[in-house]
């Protein structure tokens, strides 16, 4: 089984001193236990690193999966691994099953695939974070059940924590389509709201620019919307789409 490409190595301690006797029993040893996706055989100085990889793909701590459900945290001090007390233990077995199923059999199939030998990993889609999810698909969902507030809030603390890794694309096309989504179900003020939060970040998209205009104007506030288009007619006297625009404003 293919697992020793899943990710880098991350620096985690997987012991501490105050472990009871029957783990520092199995500190001390190189045997593993209650395997049920690595082979049998598999050592627990081979079994380390694919747990270090693990947890840095999902960027959660060892104790994510194992322990009791009162062991959280970082401190991994007294946890036994070998228990199945946790969902997402088994959830991670599925997960491991399914990447094997990816890498060994369907992607064999793919015609004239590259020769780098190129796999899935759970950093393939984790990207560092527990739930795999776009930023798009994150605003949309919070939009949806906690409000347009709490989904700009949400926005600004996951780029003020995650800007520069893999976790999020914070680029300006997400929130782009995101306000376009929202204009086209004609939620006007959301999209207005999810553009100006775009041109905090990205003040010279024009892409930006056109759905906040789109969006005054679809809440019938065209002074706003014409003021924009204008503003980008100047910087861009060819832009026949903001010519459209604009010219459709001024129609009855």
């Amino acid at each position: 089984m293919r697992f020793w490409i899943l990710a880098p190595l991350f620096p985690l301690l997987l012991a501490g001193s105050a472990l009871g006797t029957e783990a520092v029993q199995r500190e001390r040893s190189d045997e593993t236990f209650n395997l049920q996706v690595f082979p049998k055989d598999t050592k627990r100085s081979e079994l380390i690193p694919h747990m270090r990889n693990f947890s840095f793909a999902l960027g959660v701590p060892c104790t994510h999966c194992h322990g009791t459900a009162e062991q959280t945290g970082w401190d991994n001090r007294g946890v036994d691994y070998s228990l199945d007390v946790k969902p997402a233990k088994a959830k991670a077995r599925e997960m491991l099953r399914m990447v094997e199923e990816i890498n060994s059999r369907l992607l064999a199939k793919v015609p004239h695939r590259s020769g780098l030998g190129l796999e899935v990993t759970c950093f393939t889609c984790h990207s560092g974070i527990p739930l795999p999810e776009t930023i798009e698909a994150r605003v949309a969902r919070t939009i949806q059940a906690e409000g347009l507030e709490a989904a700009l809030e949400d926005y600004r603390s996951l780029r003020g924590r995650y800007y520069g890794s893999a976790a999020y694309n914070f680029k300006e096309q997400p929130l782009v389509e995101v306000a376009a989504e929202l204009h086209r179900s004609g939620n006007y003020e959301a999209a207005a709201a999810i553009s100006r939060l775009n041109l905090e970040f990205h003040p010279d998209s024009a892409q930006s620019k056109f759905r906040l205009a789109e969006a005054y104007a679809g809440s019938g506030e065209k002074e706003k919307a014409r003021k924009i288009f204008q503003e980008m007619l100047e910087a861009d006297p060819g832009d026949r789409w903001v010519k459209q625009r604009l010219e459709a404003l001024d129609k009855p």
